[in-house]
């Protein structure tokens, strides 16, 4: 009876031993972990790197970085730099350098440079609006243009039948004056901007037939029997007498 009470207290002792040893024969028996202060935020599994925004305080700033998608703190500084890039506004009014169409004035450009730098606008947008402000110009002026056109062709076709067959001989008439007179092709643009392409060639006509009789005086208020009392204003701008 000792034996086996010797017996059996080994048989204890050995399962025992096996138990705590973490030996074979230790199956069955339970280990507790060792504690951890390693404790995973909310809604984050076990094992999971935090993301870089995370200890972003304010909860509204957090939101907004995470929907941006960055995916570092670089990534989200060399966005913010682009940005004052493009958001800058130019040290003064000349570094905006307004795009000016070809052969025109670049007063109008200068000015609105003023405006914007006061108005803080920065320099890439400034420069989108003068082109988009350049493209409606050149269009308005381009309808104008032929709006110009199109009347100067129906006035100069009611003149066609006010002439008749007399038509080339009062064209030719004109280009006598204009010959004569050495006017350039710029200064006749300009008066038949003023006056439209009918009165224009009414007018070198009239100035023409006079040079032919030999009865054109320069004199502003020189009436004679020749040109029938009229002054030079009437001979030059007879349409500003109607």
């Amino acid at each position: 009876m000792n034996v086996l009470n010797k017996r059996g207290l080994s048989a204890r002792l050995l399962r025992q031993q096996a138990g705590e040893g973490g030996a074979e024969g230790g199956a069955g028996v339970e280990q507790t972990p060792p504690p951890t202060d390693a404790t995973p935020p909310a809604g984050q599994e076990s094992g999971a790197q935090p993301a870089w925004h995370d200890s972003i305080q304010d909860p509204g700033l957090k939101e907004f970085i995470s929907g941006k998608g960055f995916k570092d703190a670089g990534e989200a500084a060399k966005a913010l730099q682009d940005l004052e890039g493009k958001t800058a506004v130019p040290e003064s009014p000349e570094a905006y350098q307004l795009p000016v169409p070809e052969g025109q004035d670049a007063a109008f450009a200068t000015e609105a440079a003023k405006w914007m730098h006061e108005a803080g606008v920065p320099a890439e947008q400034a420069q989108a609006l003068a082109t988009k402000w350049n493209e409606y110009a050149a269009a308005q002026q381009q309808a104008a243009d032929l709006a110009r056109e199109q009347q100067g062709e129906a006035d100069l076709a009611t003149l066609r039948k006010e002439w008749g067959q007399q038509f080339d001989a009062n064209a030719e008439l004109g280009r006598r004056a204009v010959r004569t007179f050495g006017v350039e092709a710029d200064a006749i643009e300009k008066i038949s901007s003023a006056l439209g392409d009918a009165e224009t060639l009414r007018l070198f006509s009239r100035i023409g037939k006079h040079l032919g009789e030999g009865t054109l005086t320069p004199s502003s208020s020189g009436a004679d029997a020749g040109n029938k009392g009229q002054s030079l204003e009437d001979l030059m701008y007879p349409s500003m007498k109607k």
